[in-house]
């Protein structure tokens, strides 16, 4: 046998020798969570399911959610008022802040907010009421009405089925500024959060001006929108009631303010989440 031929042999017996030729490998790990019994102690449920499920019942029309959105316990009802229509809605959270969550025009409706309304949720002080508005979604309503009146639907829900103590409305985008919108009109409102509502959005005439609004506010626009838009938002805080706050931000636009692309929670939503706890 050649020097090259014995040098060989050695190697392979080496490795034998070693362990690598076991069932298992030698470098393995805990066991997968497939065998829940064997799992290492340091193993959660959490680590082990998916990042994204569909909610089982009416919510499986939102795709696939945070797991953080299934397991907040949303309740799915409908809004009903024979002037407005038949909103369907979501609820969860026992805080007897009800925050009433007004979305984007991204055809969804209220699904854009499970996400970030499950954190708001978890929170002791919070409750979370979110709806498709008119228009949007599956949403019926009678003839063409004003998307103020949808909130007073919202807000009486809130006081007299919620039991709320205060009630906030927070919009994202178009959602934003109805938010305002609401703040100036229906009564019972003790605070209102713009998120990137549009400055030339119909009925934000006297809004821009700040004289409207009876209550304060906290609005964020990030400074990619324009210097028109973050010049506006400006100026509502500036001659809104005291107490009212202008958030700015490099980018986002909406949601994008509070839950950046990886999902994580931003400094902003961090803000407003201090902001609802004590309105």
């Amino acid at each position: 046998m050649s020097a090259r031929r014995v040098l060989l042999a050695l190697v392979v017996a080496a490795l034998f020798s070693s362990g690598c030729g076991r069932d298992e490998p030698a470098d393995a790990g805990p066991t997968s969570s497939d065998s829940p019994s064997q799992a290492s102690p340091s193993s959660t449920p959490s680590a082990t399911r998916p990042p994204y499920e569909v909610i089982k019942g009416p919510l499986g029309r939102c795709g696939p959610q945070p797991v953080a959105a299934s397991e907040a316990g949303y309740k799915y009802l409908k809004l009903r008022d024979p002037a407005v229509g038949t909103l369907p809605a979501v609820r969860a959270g026992k805080g007897r802040t009800v925050v009433v969550l007004l979305h984007q025009t991204d055809g969804n409706g209220f699904c854009g907010w499970l996400d970030f309304g499950s954190t708001l949720a978890a929170d002791p002080r919070l409750s979370v009421l979110a709806f498709d508005t008119c228009g949007y979604a599956e949403a019926r309503c009678q003839g063409d009405p004003d998307q103020v009146a949808p909130v007073r639907v919202a807000v009486r829900y809130a006081r007299q089925v919620m039991h709320a103590r205060r009630v906030v409305v927070m919009g994202a985008s178009m959602g934003g500024s109805v938010a305002l919108m609401a703040a100036s009109r229906v009564p019972g409102i003790a605070t209102a959060v713009d998120l990137s509502g549009p400055m030339t959005w119909d009925g934000m005439e006297t809004i821009r001006q700040g004289r409207a609004l009876r209550v304060k506010v906290l609005v964020a626009v990030a400074d990619s929108e324009g210097e028109d838009e973050v010049r506006g938002a400006r100026r509502i805080v500036d001659n809104a009631p005291e107490g009212s706050e202008f958030v700015p931000a490099e980018s986002g636009h909406g949601y994008e303010l509070l839950v950046d692309r990886e999902g994580r929670r931003t400094p902003i939503a961090e803000r407003v989440v201090r902001w609802l706890e004590a309105s």
